[in-house]
C-alpha cells in the first residue's frame, strides 16, 4: 500500500486518537454513569458524551498538527517535542474552554468542568511519557522494521542533489532507500555519487517511478532558471507519488516557515492535488462570512478612521485604484486613503520598476530589499499610522464581499507592475488576490520581490482552509506590532 505522507505520521495519529479516548472515558468513569438515552435531554446521555468526544478529539488533533506534532525533525526529538506538547495542550485547553462557554456545554453534562480537569490529570502524563520519550523509540522501530522505508528519486545531479544524498545516509534515523539521481545536464548511467548513478532525464520521470517503485521525489537543485525550476516542479507534480523541494531558491521559505527537516535539511512539501472546484467553494463561502461580520463589526472604527483623513488631509476618504487580480484582470480595489491628494505616482512607479527588477538598494539601514517606500513623503502623519497598523486595508472586505478578492491569497498588483512581470511572476494571479497572504504574516515587506512571489507560489499549491486560518492567525501580531507595513 502507497502512502502519500510517510506511514509514521499515520501511525502517530492513530496513537494519539487511542490514547485520547482512553483518557476521555477514563475520565468519564470517575465522575457520571453513561445512560443508553439518545438525546441531548438527560445529563447522561450517550449522545451527550460522544458530541463531547467528537469535539475533543477534533480539537486536540487540529491542536497536535498546528504545533507541528506530526513532523519528523519533532517527533525525533525529546525537549523540543515536550515544548511542543505542552504548547498543543494548553491550546487545546484554551479551545475546549472557550467551546464548553459559548455553547453552554457546562450546563449540558453534569460536572463537566470536572471532566475536564480529570480528563488532563490522564492525558497530561500519559502524553508526556509517551510523546517525547516513547516517541523516539517508536519512530526508530518503524524504520528498523521497514515499516516506512520509502524509496526516494533525487531529481538534481549536483551539489545541492549531492549534499541531500550525503546528509540522508548520514542520518541515523533515515528511512529513505535512494534509487538513483535524474539530472538533464548529465549522461545516463554516470556515476553521481557513492555508486548512485543518473537514471536519466526529466522526459522520463514517469518511466523512472515506475521501473524503481519509487515512493516520493526529492527535488534538490540551486543553480538554475526560476523558469527551470517552476517546468521541473511542475512536472514532478504530475506524476502519483510525494514531492517535496530543498532548494536555496526557497530559502525564504525554510527560513520563515515552520517546515520539516529530512536529516537537518528544510524540505517543502508540494501537494499533487491543489484545491478542487468544492474546496475553492468552501473557501470563497468562508471569504463571504467573515468579510460580512467584518464589514458589520467594524463599521464604527470605520467612522473613526474617516474623521481621522479628514482631519488630517483634505480630500477624499476612500481612495479608489485599478488593480490587476485573477488571471491578470483588472478591477476597483478600496483602500482609506493615506495620501495627499494630486501626488504622482512616478516615484513609486520607478521605485517598483527598480524593485521588479532587483535593482533596488536597502531602503531601511538593514541587508534586506522592502516591497514599500520607506518615509514616502506623499503620505501624511495619520496616514502613516494606518499603513503601519494596516488599518488602510479595511475598506477591501467590500472587495472579498463583491468577489474581487479573498481574505487569504496573493495580493493585486498595479498594472504598471503586472507590465514588468516575467512570465513565471504572473502565476502568483492565477487565483483570486487577498487582503492577506504568507508575505504579510511572516512579517510584510522585508524580502525580495522574487520571494515574495516564491511565497505567493507556495501558498496556491498548498492552498487550503487550514492554511487560510492559520495565516490569518498570523497576520494579527504583525498588525498589531506594526511590522513592516512602511
Amino acid at each position: 500500500m502507497k502512502f502519500k505522507k510517510p506511514p509514521f505520521k499515520y501511525i502517530f495519529l492513530a496513537v494519539d486518537v487511542a490514547l485520547l479516548t482512553i483518557a476521555y472515558f477514563y475520565a468519564i468513569t470517575r465522575i457520571n454513569v453513561i445512560e443508553i438515552d439518545f438525546s441531548f435531554d438527560s445529563a447522561y446521555s450517550c449522545l451527550s458524551h460522544l458530541f463531547l468526544y467528537a469535539v475533543f478529539i477534533v480539537i486536540f488533533v487540529f491542536s497536535f498538527r498546528y504545533t507541528s506534532l506530526y513532523k519528523r525533525n519533532v517527533v525525533i526529538t525529546h525537549l523540543k517535542q515536550l515544548a511542543k506538547l505542552l504548547n498543543a495542550l494548553i491550546g487545546g485547553s484554551i479551545a475546549l474552554i472557550v467551546f464548553m462557554a459559548l455553547s453552554n456545554f457546562y450546563y449540558l453534562i453534569y460536572n463537566g468542568r470536572e471532566l475536564l480537569i480529570d480528563f488532563y490529570l490522564i492525558a497530561l502524563p500519559v502524553f508526556v511519557l509517551y510523546r517525547p520519550i516513547l516517541g523516539k523509540s517508536l519512530y526508530r522501530y518503524l524504520t528498523r522494521k521497514k515499516i516506512q522505508r520509502r524509496k526516494v528519486l533525487i531529481v538534481g545531479g549536483d551539489q545541492a542533489g549531492i549534499f541531500a544524498a550525503k546528509s540522508l545516509m548520514a542520518d541515523e534515523f533515515s528511512d529513505f532507500i535512494i534509487v538513483g539521481f535524474l539530472d538533464d545536464y548529465k549522461a545516463k548511467g554516470i556515476d553521481i555519487f557513492n555508486g548512485y548513478k543518473n537514471i536519466g532525464h526529466l522526459d522520463g520521470l514517469g518511466d523512472a517511478i515506475r521501473n524503481l517503485d519509487v515512493d516520493e521525489i526529492l527535488i534538490a537543485i540551486d543553480h538554475a532558471p526560476y523558469n527551470r525550476l517552476i517546468h521541473i516542479v511542475e512536472s514532478c507534480l504530475a506524476t502519483a507519488v510525494a514531492v517535496r523541494i530543498y532548494s536555496d531558491f526557497l530559502a525564504v521559505i525554510a527560513k520563515k516557515m515552520d517546515v520539516e527537516l529530512y536529516a537537518n535539511i528544510p524540505v517543502i512539501d508540494l501537494p499533487q492535488k491543489p484545491l478542487d472546484g468544492n474546496s475553492w467553494k468552501d473557501k470563497r463561502t468562508f471569504d463571504i462570512l467573515l468579510s460580512t461580520v467584518a464589514l458589520a463589526v467594524l463599521s464604527p472604527l470605520f467612522l473613526i478612521i474617516a474623521a481621522g483623513i479628514k482631519l488630517s488631509s483634505k480630500g477624499p476618504v476612500i481612495f479608489k485604484q485599478t488593480r490587476i487580480g485573477k488571471n491578470g484582470c483588472p478591477f476597483d480595489f478600496y483602500k482609506f486613503r493615506s495620501m495627499h491628494v494630486g501626488n504622482s505616482s512616478n516615484i513609486h512607479k520607478d521605485y517598483v520598476t527598480n524593485f521588479i527588477k532587483g535593482n533596488i538598494e536597502c531602503a531601511t539601514g538593514k541587508d534586506i530589499n522592502v516591497f514599500k517606500i520607506t518615509d514616502d513623503p506623499r503620505i501624511f502623519k495619520f496616514g502613516k499610522f494606518i499603513r503601519k497598523t494596516s488599518l488602510d486595508e479595511f475598506p477591501q472586505f467590500y472587495n472579498v464581499l463583491v468577489g474581487d478578492m479573498g481574505l487569504v491569497g496573493p495580493r493585486p498588483c498595479l498594472p504598471y507592475e503586472w507590465d514588468c512581470y516575467e512570465d513565471w511572476h504572473k502565476k502568483r494571479l492565477n487565483v483570486l488576490p487577498g487582503c492577506t497572504g504568507l508575505w504579510q504574516a511572516l512579517g510584510r515587506s522585508a524580502v525580495t520581490f522574487e520571494e515574495m512571489v516564491i511565497l505567493d507560489l507556495y501558498y496556491i499549491s498548498n492552498a487550503s482552509l487550514w492554511l487560510d486560518f492559520k495565516i490569518v492567525l498570523q497576520t494579527f501580531p504583525v498588525i498589531f506590532f506594526g511590522k513592516g507595513g512602511h
